[in-house]
C-alpha cells in the first residue's frame, strides 16, 4: 500500500509504503526473513490482507506550515488543502515492475482533507 500526501500545488509532503505478506524464516537462527519457498522453513509474522476482515492503518501525517511576517508579528501559516491518495497493489514477484504484468493496482482512492 502506497500513501502519498501533496499539497494543492503539487508539493509532496508524506509519503509512506506498507506491505502485507506472510514473514518466514529459516529457523537456523537467523532473524531475518527469507524469500522462496524452498528457503522457508519456519513463519515469524503474518501481515497479510486476510479475506473479508477489514484492516485498519493508522499514518501521521505532519502538515507542512510557513512562518511569515503580518503586521509586524510572526504569523504561522498552513495548507488549505491537502489530497492524500492511497493505492493498493498487488506485487506477485515481490518487486515493483510493469503494470499488468508484474504488478496490478486493486484499489486507488483519492481524498481532498480541508483545514479550518
Amino acid at each position: 500500500m502506497d500513501v502519498t500526501a501533496k499539497t494543492l500545488d503539487g508539493k509532496e509532503v508524506f509519503k509512506a509504503q506498507k506491505i502485507y505478506m506472510p514473514q518466514s524464516t529459516s529457523s537456523r537462527g537467523e532473524d531475518k526473513m527469507v524469500y522462496g519457498p524452498f528457503r522457508k522453513v519456519g513463519m515469524f509474522r503474518d501481515t497479510s490482507l486476510q479475506p473479508n476482515q477489514t484492516k485498519v492503518e493508522t499514518f501521521e501525517i505532519v502538515i507542512p506550515f510557513v512562518d511569515i511576517e503580518k503586521e509586524g508579528k510572526k504569523v504561522r501559516e498552513f495548507p488549505k488543502e491537502i489530497n492524500i491518495d492511497v493505492e493498493l497493489w498487488y506485487l506477485p514477484a515481490g518487486a515493483k515492475g510493469e503494470v499488468g504484468k508484474d504488478q496490478f493496482l486493486f484499489n486507488k482512492t483519492t481524498k481532498k482533507v480541508t483545514f479550518k
